[in-house]
C-alpha cells in the first residue's frame, strides 16, 4: 500500500514574500536577461494598422458582451426582488394564520 503524503496548505503570503525576495535578488544583481530569451512581436510594414483594428474590434466585442451581461443581471435582480416580495407576503400570511 502506498503511503499518502500530507499536502501542506497553500500560504499565499509566504509565496508572495518568497517571490518578492527572488525578484529583489535578480534586480540587485544587475544581471540582464539574455537577448535571445526575450521575445518581441514583429510585424511587417503595413501590418500594424491591421493589428490596431483587430484590437479595436475586440474591444467593441467585449463591450457588447458586457452590455448583454449587464442586461441579464438587471433582469435577474428584478426577478429576485419580485420573488422576495412574494415570499415575504406569503410568510406574513402564514404568520397571521397561526
Amino acid at each position: 500500500m502506498r503511503r499518502r503524503r500530507r499536502s501542506k496548505p497553500f500560504n499565499l503570503k509566504e509565496f508572495i514574500l518568497k517571490e518578492a525576495k527572488t525578484l529583489q535578488r535578480e534586480s540587485l544583481s544587475g544581471e540582464l536577461s539574455p537577448i535571445d530569451k526575450v521575445k518581441a512581436t514583429e510585424y511587417a510594414p503595413g501590418e500594424e494598422p491591421d493589428q490596431l483594428e483587430k484590437h479595436i474590434d475586440y474591444i467593441k466585442v467585449l463591450k457588447i458582451k458586457e452590455q448583454k451581461l449587464n442586461k441579464n443581471y438587471k433582469r435577474l435582480v428584478k426577478e429576485m426582488r419580485k420573488l422576495q416580495r412574494q415570499k415575504k407576503m406569503l410568510r406574513n400570511k402564514v404568520l397571521k394564520k397561526i
